[in-house]
């Protein structure tokens, strides 16, 4: 069975919130969304024109201060296409970790490198960390519904971040002590 285009209903969605640009889109679902859904500005770009001659989004401003800005809404047939998706169930996440596919095939002879990657993921949480920490600063006070559904996805963010920064701390002491007996073997912690 085809997969469907989930990035086309991700950019109808977001536009739902807010009408933007290509470049908005990009900086916002980094900002906000990135751990769970990105893409490159030219595939956001390529899609959107897509949504365009679809009739699902349209030009809701263009301006010309130095650099084209085009800002793009939903339709009404856009927001009748994504509350559809909505109610479908979700398909089959496929997850793709190349860092894991690479501990996984490595040899004793990588372990140096693979250290060096899990150092830099390790890093990488932590900085994510601060910045889950800026958005959940950022959200409004207030539990109207809108703000419950982003500080669920929010919180999934920081569940995830703080799962891979133990797991990196354990792969590393792992690692770099190969010899000493653990109580529990390769199990977490």
């Amino acid at each position: 069975m085809k997969r469907i285009n989930t990035t086309h209903f991700a950019i109808l969605g977001l536009l739902r919130i807010k009408p933007m640009s290509a470049y908005e889109l990009v900086k916002f679902s980094k900002e906000s969304i990135g751990l769970f859904w990105n893409e490159s500005y030219g595939h956001i770009h390529k899609s959107i024109k897509q949504l365009e001659t679809e009739g699902d989004v349209e030009v809701v401003e263009e301006a010309a201060t130095g650099r084209r800005k085009i800002v793009y809404g939903v339709t009404g047939q856009g927001r009748e296409r994504l509350d559809s998706w909505l109610v479908r169930p979700p398909e089959e996440s496929v997850i793709r970790n190349e860092l894991l596919m690479k501990v996984f095939v490595a040899d004793e002879s990588r372990i140096p490198q693979i250290v060096a990657f899990v150092e830099e993921e390790l890093r990488a949480s932590e900085e994510m960390t601060a910045v889950l920490a800026g958005i959940r600063s950022g959200i409004p006070a207030g539990h109207d519904r809108q703000t419950q559904l982003w500080l669920l996805t929010l919180d999934y963010g920081e569940r995830y971040v703080r799962m891979t920064t133990e797991w990196c701390r354990h792969a590393l002491d792992t690692l770099n002590h190969p010899n000493e007996v653990r109580e529990h073997g390769y199990d977490h912690e």
